[in-house]
């Protein structure tokens, strides 16, 4: 008894064996090639210490754009920026400017939107003072004048101190939010 369920095991396991071997496609057998490379795409161009002027319809400064380093990638429509300074110069009557800092910047041309990441640190004036934003990554929208902030978000204004995870901000609408996890400090006046 003992010799016969030993047989039928082993009749069994040979049989998964061989009809998982004969369903694997052919590739799970070969070893990964090591020397594959993967091409990173090449830039067109680099240029080092960029300062651009983007101007209005009208005549008047919209934007600054300092970086250390510039790469442009045509093929994928967009420009790889290393430790960026975007200042963005605001219409209104107040003269207000908003500049984002970071490490590395990605602008992708076709949508307008800028994508900052490492140590970002976004200051803006108002009437109550100077306002900043650290956070890791910020998506700027240069057309929607949108931001939105991912990966631990600090909001530093002149008499509070707010951090979430991420935060979405409307400057046309001038409507912050932070969401998720929030705390505040309010210093009173």
């Amino acid at each position: 008894m003992i010799k016969q369920f030993f047989l039928s095991a082993c009749l069994v396991l040979i049989t998964g064996s061989f009809l998982l071997l004969w369903d694997s496609p052919p590739e799970s057998f070969l070893r990964p090639d090591a020397s594959k490379v993967e091409t990173l795409p090449s830039a067109d161009s680099y240029m080092s210490n960029i300062n651009a002027y983007i101007f209005s319809p009208d005549g008047t400064q919209k934007y600054v754009l300092k970086a250390s380093k510039i790469s442009v990638f045509s093929g994928l429509s967009e420009l790889k920026l290393t430790q960026p300074l975007l200042t963005a110069y605001k219409t209104d009557i107040l003269g207000a400017q908003f500049q984002i800092k970071a490490e590395n910047a990605t602008l992708f041309k076709a949508a307008q939107i800028f994508e900052f990441d490492g140590n970002v640190n976004a200051n803006w004036e108002n009437l109550a003072g100077n306002t900043v934003l650290k956070a890791e990554q910020l998506s700027y929208s240069l057309g929607e004048d949108s931001a939105s902030a991912e990966g631990g978000v600090e909001l530093i204004a002149p008499n509070s101190k707010i951090s979430g995870d991420s935060l979405t901000a409307n400057f046309d609408t001038k409507i912050l939010k932070i969401e998720s996890r929030v705390r505040g400090v309010h210093d009173s006046i």
